[in-house]
């Protein structure tokens, strides 16, 4: 078919050549789409799995085809590399299977790119920025920047503290709430007014020294790149729109991109302010009257890092004479795995409104296992089904994932797996059960008495009798004048010490000198034992002992960051409990000891766990969003930040509610149910409630009297404020659960257990369980 003659084919004609062409039959839904005929701006509100990227695709290749703009002449707009590169290897498909039907298009194709890339082709044709190179994370400086970090918390890592102070950071660039990247708008705003507005902009609980830090490793990070000559992400978007306030500079932008007739902004969702701020004045006024925009309001998860889901829920608002049209039918989730989770994303408030449909039929395998018992199990059906699946030949490790939604739910199953020659990749060092704090602390004490070093027992001196005893070990040291390498070799020098001092620390010396004893006791009776099986039983018990004396060692210092809320009960008692069935299993203490640093040596390297037979896919609910598999674990979803009676305060008090209709509300709910009110609010963590709930001057009965009033007006906006964005988070992880399911292909498993998530219980859950082997499990089979 020559290029005259597709000139003068209709709309309808070309997509019954591509239906023929690519062997697709649309749906009604994509066919109203296709039909576009780019007079109006566009919001394609497609769900999970309903091809985002092949409908926008099929969308440029009808404009190419009409003549309504050649290939060069098409922006294609998404938010990563992956994304970019799937978008152009689709287009050269569908070109060169259409070419077979007859529909040959012109040479070229539409220029798909990144935010990020975009930005910084246009930041290069400034002089200033041409030599400037990309800087594609902040960890290339870990080192130095974590020197910065002069108050180290006690609850996590230099590591953590980073990552959690750069998505502070991304949170004020990418929402525009900053003017120097570093702190909020505010030319004259203290450090002590910064730190209160910062800390609104965080659900973690960080004091004034994690907000002083931050300040002095986001300047370290800013000397660093122009020493180095990058710029990163962030400048990229900054110094681009400093630069549009130059209006010469802003109409040369503005000249480049008028190429462009047609643009289309992928996974629109996920857009924060800056973006839209960019793009929207990039765009040529004629452009932006028929900017195309796809994306899902359920999947918009990334508030951490600003992005803002006003723009796709306000698209019709944005733009006078958008249209919405709908993609409701999802190919990827099996019907019976996507009917669950539908119950869940409808109970969000703010949504825009679509059916939820799918294109596989009577598939899928929802398998629902429970446990009367919360944390990690060995026991669990779920994870000999795991491993299971892993190790038959008929799967491929690579269609299997395990999803979490935090990092440190990794860390024992990974560890599980391992000890199973199952290696998960984790990305995330700290996440290792061998570099965890608590495990250390045990391991390490254990290694001191049993090994007869003093390093060890040195390096956590401090967790036996914190800083006191500390310092009473290094006096020793500096009196013995000797850099002890054995701990006997302490303790006899301990011993003289405390009788020419008599020391109030005398005690503590003595309990260590007791288990070390006792150690020394049991190494006697090995070596005595008359056979194998003899010696096999005394070393059980050697182990037994080993790790008791360090936990008796540590039981007030873990007591107390426990009771001063720097550790979580719960972590400390499941990780004590997961080492202390991982000893039962071995006859020999050297033996587990090796075995500790093998698994450590694997699972830190990305080269030794390749070189493995079984590996598996561990991503966070955030990092499997665009990916599929056919086998989805959903792992850990515990009630960590959702706590059951929190979910009523997003039931009353929508994010979308008004001032006006919060107080009316408030008013109404206070009255009715005070008491669950305040169980309630407790549940969200929000602190400021108290300040009126016990303030004489706060009349929650009569509102309207007390919002008269300046001070208490002023301080029930700023409560009204955290509600709102409690009930935000909420929402947001209802879709982030919504994500996770719909990653799943043919099998999703998941596990219910007394801390799970209560929004699990949105879910369309079985009512009836089936006892197997002490757990219950409900299974819909697939076909």
């Amino acid at each position: 078919m020559g290029d005259k003659d597709i000139q003068n084919l209709s709309t309808k004609q070309i997509i019954d050549l591509m239906e023929s062409g690519l062997n697709i039959k649309f749906s009604n839904e994509q066919i109203v789409i296709l039909e576009n005929d780019f007079t109006k701006p566009l919001l394609v509100n497609a769900c999970a799995g309903a091809g985002k990227t092949t409908i926008f695709i099929l969308m440029a290749l009808i404009a190419i085809a009409k003549k309504d703009a050649d290939p060069d002449e098409i922006l294609g707009i998404t938010f990563s590399h992956k994304s970019r590169v799937d978008m152009g290897d689709k287009y050269n498909n569908f070109v060169k299977e259409l070419s077979e039907v007859g529909l040959d298009l012109p040479d070229g194709r539409p220029n798909f790119t990144t935010f990020h890339a975009l930005f910084y082709q246009l930041l290069r044709q400034n002089q200033e920025y041409q030599q400037a190179r990309v800087l594609t994370s902040y960890r290339l400086f870990t080192r130095d920047l974590s020197d910065a970090i002069k108050h180290p918390s006690t609850m996590i890592t230099k590591s953590e503290m980073l990552e959690q102070m750069f998505n502070l950071n991304g949170y004020l660039i990418n929402q525009d709430l900053t003017d120097d990247g570093i702190l909020p708008r505010g030319a004259n705003i203290s450090l002590t007014a910064a730190i209160e507005e910062m800390s609104g902009f965080s659900r973690q609980n960080h004091d004034e020294n994690f907000y002083s830090d931050y300040v002095d490793v986001m300047t370290k990070y800013r000397e660093l790149k122009r020493q180095n000559g990058y710029i990163d992400f962030n400048d990229m978007k900054m110094l681009l729109l400093k630069s549009m306030e130059d209006p010469n500079h802003l109409q040369f932008y503005q000249r480049i991109m008028s190429r462009y007739k047609i643009a289309v902004i992928d996974e629109f969702q996920d857009i924060d302010n800056l973006q839209w701020k960019i793009i929207s004045k990039l765009l040529s006024p004629e452009t932006m009257q028929h900017l195309i925009v796809i994306g899902d309001d359920d999947q918009s998860i990334y508030a951490f890092r600003g992005s803002n889901p006003k723009y796709i829920l306000n698209y019709k608002k944005l733009l006078p004479n958008a249209q919405k049209k709908n993609l409701s039918t999802n190919y990827r989730t099996g019907e019976k795995i996507l009917q669950k989770v539908i119950p869940l994303i409808k109970e969000n408030h703010v949504r825009l409104d679509k059916d939820l449909l799918s294109g596989r039929s009577g598939i899928g395998n929802f398998v629902l296992y429970s446990s009367k018992k919360s944390g990690f199990s060995r026991k669990s059906k779920m994870l000999k089904h795991l491993v299971k699946q892993i190790n038959d030949p008929d799967i491929d490790n690579e269609d299997i994932a395990i999803l979490v939604r935090y990092n440190s739910s990794r860390m024992l199953l990974a560890d599980w797996l391992a000890n199973k020659e199952i290696y998960a990749d984790i990305n995330n060092a700290s996440a290792i059960l061998q570099n965890n704090l608590i495990y250390r602390i045990i391991t390490e004490l254990m290694k001191a008495l049993w090994k007869d070093e003093y390093k060890y027992f040195s390096e956590q001196s401090n967790r036996i009798g914190f800083s006191k005893y500390r310092n009473h070990t290094q006096k020793v040291e500096t009196r013995a004048d000797d850099k002890f390498r054995k701990l006997s070799k302490y303790l006899l020098a301990a011993e003289s010490y405390n009788v020419e001092f008599n020391t109030p620390l005398k005690r503590t010396d003595e309990r260590v000198q007791i288990y070390f004893n006792s150690i020394k006791r049991f190494k006697q009776r090995m070596e005595q034992a008359e056979n194998k099986e003899s010696q096999e039983k005394i070393s059980k018990a050697l182990i037994k002992d080993l790790f008791q004396a360090a936990i008796k060692l540590t039981d007030k210092y873990f007591d107390y960051m426990i009771q001063k809320k720097f550790m979580a009960k719960s972590e400390v008692n499941e990780i004590k409990n997961y080492l202390e069935e991982e000893l039962e299993t071995y006859h020999n203490i050297d033996d587990f000891f090796f075995d500790e640093e093998q698994k450590k040596s694997i699972l830190s390297s990305q080269a030794e766990r390749d070189k493995q037979e079984h590996h598996i896919q561990f991503l966070s609910l955030h990092q499997a969003k665009g990916l599929e598999f056919k086998y989805v674990y959903l792992y850990g979803l515990t009630n960590k930040e959702v706590e059951k009676p929190g979910l009523s305060i997003n039931e009353w008090f929508p994010p979308d509610m008004t001032f006006e209709q919060f107080a009316k509300k408030w008013n109404f709910i206070y009255n009715k149910s005070y008491e669950y009110l305040g169980t309630a609010l407790e549940a969200t963590r929000i602190d400021d409630y108290q300040d009126f709930w016990k303030n004489n001057a706060f009349n929650p009965i009569n509102l309207k009297e007390t919002l008269h009033k300046k001070k208490e007006t002023s301080m029930f906006h700023n409560f009204y404020q955290e509600v709102k964005n409690y009930s935000e988070f909420i929402e947001e992880e209802r879709r982030l659960l919504y994500v996770g399911i719909t990653r799943a292909q043919e099998e999703l498993c998941m596990r219910i257990a007394p801390d799970s998530n209560p929004l699990l219980f949105e879910l369309d859950l079985p009512k009836k369980k089936k006892k197997v082997n002490g757990d219950s499990h409900e299974n819909t089979s697939h076909n």
